[in-house]
């Protein structure tokens, strides 16, 4: 009986260590929303919903196969790829681990989605320069201000992705 309990306890322990391990992997919330206000002035993020919306969505192409990246304060950054029609089409996502600017992974080494190379889009995203902070900005504010002088987004998303970076404290 010792030993069975012994072994519930250290396969307890251990489930909560991964489950620990893997959350600390998360994309944190101030480094997604920097890459998504970088990726949006460089043209990467095709459109972005305010973070007014329930889920923050990035769409990356535009077309079928839609691929986009998504987070909010509660749910990991991901990247999901849909193929129409419904029934019968295919709508797959996985979690992104790391940081940005440069560093980010995806959960489980990326296998193709869909049949969708998603490595090529992770590259992608970890290509994107982050645009330093200039006075007093954050790096959220910096990028996002930038992509409205590139009329690559719209004051009023621009300022709910400034105004949430705020709330999170980013720098």
């Amino acid at each position: 009986m010792k030993r069975m309990s012994l072994y519930l306890a250290l396969a307890a322990t251990a489930a909560l260590a991964a489950a620990t391990s893997a959350e600390a992997q998360a994309v944190p919330t101030c480094s997604a929303l920097s890459l998504y206000a970088n990726a949006a002035r460089t043209g990467l993020c095709r459109s972005l919903s305010p973070t007014t919306q329930n889920l923050w969505v990035c769409e990356l192409s535009g077309a079928n196969p839609d691929v986009h990246i998504t987070f909010n304060a509660g749910n990991a950054l991901h990247i999901t790829v849909r193929q129409a029609p419904q029934p019968g089409g295919c709508d797959q996502h996985t979690n992104f681990t790391g940081n940005y600017p440069g560093g980010l992974a995806l959960a489980g080494g990326g296998a193709p989605i869909c049949n969708v190379n998603i490595r090529n889009y992770r590259d992608r995203l970890n290509a994107v320069q982050q645009l330093q902070a200039v006075h007093g900005q954050t790096l959220v504010q910096a990028a996002a201000l930038a992509a409205v002088a590139a009329s690559r987004l719209t004051p009023a998303v621009a300022q709910t992705y400034i105004n949430t970076a705020a709330n999170q404290h980013c720098p």
